[in-house]
């Protein structure tokens, strides 16, 4: 029992003699006291006790997030906030003289700031921060400051490759009144775009981020924070080039439909003012500009097929409905018959239409089959020596057999064109974009 009375009663006497060291707001009050009142500490003057030389600051910038890119008013807006450190002479004290206080927090606008604003901005120059921020002091003058906003700032957009283009963009920090000789920017410890806390975009994907510091006398000292980001094109590929890609190909199938129907010019021109309506769209969404991005590229290309359909079929619909004692020119019938051909359609129709005139007369069916044989054999041959040239055969066919021909050359010219128009176009862009 002495035993451990005797162990009690050094622990007890050991905590009065070493008592626990804790500050307390009677210690936070009369450092404040001292700092603020007692050294007439005054904001507005530089914290440096040799003014001959510069106060050096450190800057870092940590992304949280990637707001929004408007290419129409070529802006970026970025969440972040800046990491900005520097020595305060006149915030150094001793912390065994306040109980061990060695970190106090004081709201941003009560103590010397540098003049440190966003240059590229795309609103009017303000200050950093809000009076609400603490800034964190250390007993050795080393002052924190963290201004958290939400940047806006130029950004010239190249739009060649869109929607598979890659923007980059800069945030220029600088002083903005004070000379080099009073204030050096710096890039801080990291050197580089902190990435800690920032939070994905659904639209653009972050590729690179750089950080660089500068200093000129007219300009003073600048760090600029590049950002290189990439769009996701699913959004555009899905919404607008899919529906055009299907316009398209609808305003090729004008060619399937005959001429006697009467939709040939109602259903072409309606897909030729969809196309209107798109490449108003697009251009909406894109910045003024001298260079043609590759989506307005490929619409202004489709367009101009259109008007080529357009034109084609209604020269077609004079055509159809041409008295036919207008005699057809022997390269036209020439082509006719080809079409016929490639179409697997018996061209030597009308010749054996004159068998079935004797039919009656030839009991013999075997007599039949070698007499339709010969016209087969004598028509080819006359086709095949002198197709250009022939007179009766061009006499042979009538003018919806040309309009059936154009129909068929243009619907597989246009359908050959436009498909590899469009994979041309958006294959070589996306190549291109990610050399």
């Amino acid at each position: 029992m002495d035993v451990k009375f005797s162990v009690s009663m050094l622990c007890v006497l050991a905590a009065h003699l070493c008592p626990a060291s804790s500050y307390t707001n009677d210690n936070v009050k009369a450092l404040l006291t001292n700092i603020f009142t007692t050294n007439s500490y005054n904001k507005i003057v530089r914290p440096t006790s040799d003014h001959s030389r510069p106060l050096t600051m450190y800057v870092d910038f940590s992304l949280v997030g990637i707001s929004d890119i408007d290419e129409v008013q070529e802006k970026m807006s970025t969440t972040a906030f800046l990491i900005l450190e520097w020595e305060d002479e006149y915030m150094i004290w001793d912390p065994a003289a306040y109980n061990g206080t060695n970190t106090i927090y004081v709201p941003q606008n009560k103590i010397w700031k540098p003049d440190i604003a966003l240059e590229n901005g795309f609103t009017k120059l303000k200050e950093l921060g809000d009076d609400f921020l603490l800034t964190t002091i250390e007993n050795g003058g080393l002052v924190t400051w963290r201004p958290y906003d939400v940047f806006e700032t130029k950004c010239s957009i190249n739009i060649e490759y869109f929607p598979f283009d890659k923007q980059t963009c800069e945030l220029q920090f600088g002083v903005w009144t004070s000379p080099l000789d009073q204030i050096d920017v710096e890039l801080g410890s990291e050197g580089a775009i902190l990435l800690d806390e920032y939070q994905p975009n659904g639209e653009w994907d972050l590729l690179s981020t750089s950080a660089a510091s500068s200093e000129s006398s007219t300009d003073g000292a600048i760090v600029t924070f590049s950002i290189t980001v990439k769009r996701k094109p699913q959004y555009i590929l899905y919404n607008v080039v899919l529906p055009i890609i299907m316009l398209s190909l609808l305003s090729v199938f004008v060619f399937a439909l005959p001429v006697d129907s009467g939709e040939k010019i109602g259903y072409i021109m309606t897909v030729y003012l969809a196309f209107a309506v798109f490449l108003t769209i697009v251009s909406a969404s894109l910045p003024v500009s001298s260079s043609m991005s590759l989506l307005s590229m490929y619409l202004i290309l489709l367009v101009f097929l259109g008007t080529g359909v357009v034109m084609i079929t209604i020269l077609e619909l004079r055509i159809h409905y041409r008295d036919n004692s207008y005699r057809i020119p022997k390269i036209v019938a020439a082509l006719v018959r080809f079409s016929k051909t490639l179409r697997c359609i018996r061209w030597n129709q009308v010749h054996l239409d004159t068998v079935k005139e004797f039919e009656e007369d030839i009991p013999s069916r075997k007599e039949k089959e070698e007499i339709i044989k010969s016209k087969e054999e004598e028509v080819a041959k006359k086709i095949t020596k002198n197709a250009f040239l022939d007179p009766q055969i061009s006499s042979e066919l009538t003018w919806s057999d040309v309009t059936s021909a154009i129909d068929f050359y243009c619907f597989w010219i246009f359908l050959i064109t436009n498909i590899v128009t469009t994979v041309l176009i958006f294959v070589s862009g996306y190549i291109k974009s990610n050399m």
